[in-house]
């Protein structure tokens, strides 16, 4: 799929979605006469008139220019598209090293933050278990 072709069919679906959650807010206000679904509504009809604009605009701009034209102009004529020496280097290489401490780091972290979610969940619940209703 080429870069023009994801670009419209993206943008297509924003346009249905936003149009689909205009029309929930609007039965929403219906059923529970509250200014904010409508104001949502409003807001999201507004983002689909635009999308529908920028579509249209967009067909017309790359009207001449294929999907596999967009697609080599940006990744296939340039050789600073390619990948870098981490991808095609050497394996052993400082760079290489470097990336994969950074890797591996960042996933301990991650990792604690999890487990202190998962302990603060584990004393709510055992604390819960405790206070007697």
């Amino acid at each position: 799929m080429s870069l023009k072709a994801f670009h419209t069919f993206f943008i297509v679906v924003c346009f249905i979605f936003s149009t689909c959650f205009g029309g929930w807010c609007v039965s929403q206000y219906v059923a529970t006469e509250g200014w904010e679904m409508l104001a949502m509504a409003f807001g999201s009809f507004l983002t689909a008139t635009s999308l529908a604009f920028y579509l249209i605009w967009f067909l017309k701009k790359y009207k001449a220019v294929g999907f596999l034209a967009i697609a080599y102009c940006l990744f296939g004529s340039s050789q600073k598209a390619w990948a870098c020496a981490v991808c095609f280097g050497d394996p052993n290489s400082p760079m290489v090293q470097s990336v994969n401490s950074g890797v591996w780091f960042l996933l301990a972290v991650i990792s604690s933050v999890l487990v202190g979610f998962a302990c603060l969940f584990l004393f709510w619940q055992k604390r819960a278990a405790q206070i007697q209703f």
